[in-house]
């Protein structure tokens, strides 16, 4: 049992430097696979965003196909890939997939360091999620990302890292949502309330700020409470608005990186809204030409000549505002774009309207008509829509769990490659402390052994010293016996060196020798004798020479089969470790 455990601690140190190798091979591979620093791929990220905004309308296939690559390759992080996810299914009417979407987002916190995209897609969330009717959800989830947003501003730089004023950006944004969903659900005092607390945010909290994105807010919750005001027959309230609006342009135009797109769209937002505010409190010169000045303007989108029509309709135009409330369904249609119940509210009800005031009922009972039709067709495709949302929601959320059975496969992988690391670390220095103690041992031993040998040779040397005639028969006998061993043939190195053959070689009797070797050492046996000169020779050439051990165990005659045993029974300690030893 002994020689086994000191082959097994041979073994383990002999293969130490290739394992520590390997460990620190894997450490580095840990490392790499857990904190690696991404490239920079900003640019490319852009670059395809944009690409996506032409293409999502037009080839939709195409487009979430792209959204998939770029988030397996890295280029989209998970928050950003089911950003683009929830605008597009938004976009496109199919909400409860951007539903689906944006609850991924909710659904992984960890992806709050992601920062402004995540916060992005918890907005859109709850823009959908209103557009479906479950206000319960909205201002839920619009009180738990304030709160969020005012904790991650109190701790200054928090898990998500955004900067203070879109900490601010985001609670405007979420409480001009929230007002949007207390007006759905009747209560417009509430409604009121959070409208212009999101517009105070933006106006107080961030008055220098070079990120159009951020600035955007602003105009968001202007563009919201003025349709709030003008709707509920409150357009006084609605004229501190258009100063906010001119402030909130000015804040614009100092954005040095905002598209030009950005700063005409929002342009023609806030003039012809504040046309609509001056026409109904009665101020038509200014209402004229704000109107005047967003007719002019370039690149009218299909919501701008709505918003034409509108005011025309407010000012009593209204044949002017039913050509261009015609104008806008025809692009509108041209365009490809969803027909949901949010362009009947949006185009085809005030349109309705103006045909009524306008006394031109014929016309407007048909479209009265054909919006029972589009109503009913709406309804029949959103049922089998929502049915093939279902189907896709389902097929999603069982790959998602794979994926996430697969991750934890791959982490429990990952938790096992390292704890077995740090075990053959531990046992290598189980190992090497073990070594190290039994090789002091061992110098203990070889020091022992090296004093009693120095002792008996001191011995021989003595009573080889001594005058014959004081010597008796037995000492005498004995001192020829180490005379022969001590010559220059080495004869104890021959294996068929015995008793009897060592009686013949000295001319004697074999009793006389055996029982001068017991005389003269304390009781050892002649092959007991015999075996320490073969003993001390293999040692010494252990020590000075790098013959194998078995070529040494030849030359000392013994057997192999003998050698290991007879060598650590002798020295407590196997050839091997007596080589290390004696060269250390």
């Amino acid at each position: 049992m002994y020689l086994c455990s000191q082959l097994y601690a041979m073994t383990l140190m002999r293969k130490t430097r290739f394992i520590i190798l390997l460990t620190a091979i894997v450490a580095v591979l840990v490392t790499c696979t857990v904190g690696c620093t991404k490239p920079d791929r900003s640019e490319e990220a852009q670059k395809l965003k944009t690409e996506l905004q032409q293409i999502a309308f037009t080839t939709p296939e195409k487009a979430f196909a792209r959204i998939d690559s770029a988030e397996r390759v890295g280029l989209f992080s998970p928050a950003q890939a089911n950003l683009n996810r929830t605008n597009f299914y938004g976009q496109m009417g199919q909400t409860r997939l951007a539903i689906f979407y944006g609850e991924q987002i909710v659904n992984v916190p960890e992806l709050k360091r992601e920062g402004a995209p995540y916060y992005s897609a918890l907005l859109l969330l709850i823009g959908w999620l209103e557009r479906n009717g479950e206000y319960g959800k909205v201002l839920r989830l619009c009180d738990e990302i304030i709160a969020d947003v005012e904790h991650e501003r109190e701790q200054g730089v928090g898990i998500s890292g955004i900067s203070e004023e879109v900490a601010l950006r985001v609670k405007s944004r979420a409480l001009v949502l929230k007002g949007g969903c207390e007006l759905d659900m009747k209560h417009p005092d509430k409604a009121e309330q959070y409208y212009l607390e999101g517009i105070d945010i933006m106006m107080n909290g961030v008055t220098h700020t070079n990120d159009y994105w951020v600035i955007d807010a602003l105009f968001a919750g202007i563009i919201e409470a003025t349709e709030f005001y003008l709707e509920q027959g409150m357009p006084q309230k609605a004229l501190p608005l258009v100063a906010k609006g001119d402030t909130a342009l000015a804040r614009l135009d100092r954005c040095s990186d905002r598209p030009e797109y950005v700063r005409q769209v929002r342009h023609n937002n806030i003039t012809i809204g504040q046309a609509m505010i001056y026409a109904a409190n009665g101020q038509h010169d200014k209402a004229e030409a704000l109107y005047m000045k967003h007719r002019q303007s370039e690149n009218l989108r299909v919501y701008d000549i709505g918003a034409d029509a509108r005011y025309l309709t407010m000012s009593g135009r209204y044949d002017e505002a039913i050509r261009l409330f015609r104008q806008s369904d025809s692009l509108y249609m041209a365009q490809g774009s969803a027909i949901n119940s949010e362009y009947i509210k949006h185009y085809l009800m005030y349109q309705y309207e103006t045909l009524q005031k306008a006394g031109r009922k014929d016309e407007a009972q048909a479209l009265s008509d054909r919006m029972r039709q589009l109503t009913d067709s709406i309804h029949i495709q959103e049922r089998k829509i929502d049915i093939e949302q279902q189907e896709e929601i389902r097929q999603k959320e069982t790959e998602i769990a794979n994926r996430r059975q697969s991750l934890i496969i791959h982490r429990i992988i990952l938790v096992a490659v390292v704890l077995i690391c740090l075990l053959v670390a531990y046992l290598l220095w189980r190992s090497q402390k073990y070594n190290k103690v039994l090789l002091e041992k061992n110098r203990r031993l070889l020091a022992e052994i090296e004093q009693r040998e120095q002792e008996e040779q001191q011995a021989i040397v003595q009573l080889k010293a001594e005058p014959q005639e004081n010597l008796t028969a037995n000492q005498q006998l004995f001192c020829r016996i180490c005379d022969l061993m001590d010559g220059p043939d080495h004869i104890y190195t021959d294996t068929d060196l015995d008793r009897s053959r060592l009686a013949q070689l000295l001319g004697t009797n074999e009793h006389y020798v055996t029982d001068a070797i017991s005389t003269c050492t304390d009781g050892k046996s002649v092959s007991g004798f015999l075996n320490e000169y073969r003993l001390r020779y293999a040692a010494r050439l252990l020590a000075t020479t790098k013959d194998s051990v078995a070529l040494i165990a030849e030359l000392s005659g013994f057997s192999r089969s003998s050698f290991f045993r007879v060598f650590s029974d002798a020295y407590g300690m196997s050839p091997s470790d007596y080589r290390k030893a004696a060269r250390k």
